[in-house]
């Protein structure tokens, strides 16, 4: 991979196999009632690989980072293996590194 500075990332509608990706997607608290809705409490931005175009894509993390203030923790660490829907990629404004 390029150095932070030489990477050169655009929007991605489609992504395809292999592709690396990155996008932000929120860090949720755990909910305080039995049937409470989380709270959003902070955000994170993943780059991951494209391993996997079923309908719900799966990726291999090469890097997360807490792009929000506050103390929410990273729910993903490099490595893990992640499945995400399209439309969560949709949401987090989705780029694909160019090579």
């Amino acid at each position: 991979m390029t150095s932070p500075q030489t990477e050169e990332w655009i929007a991605c509608v489609n992504p395809e196999l292999n592709d690396t990706l990155k996008w932000n997607e929120p860090l949720w608290a755990v909910p305080n009632k039995p049937r409470g809705k989380p709270d959003k409490i902070g955000e994170q931005e993943i780059i991951a690989t494209l391993v996997s175009l079923e309908e719900v894509l799966e990726f291999k993390v090469i890097s997360v980072r807490k792009i929000s203030s506050g103390d929410a923790e990273l729910k993903v660490q490099k490595d893990d293996n992640i499945r995400r829907k399209k439309s969560t990629l949709e949401k987090g404004f989705c780029h694909k590194l160019v090579n």
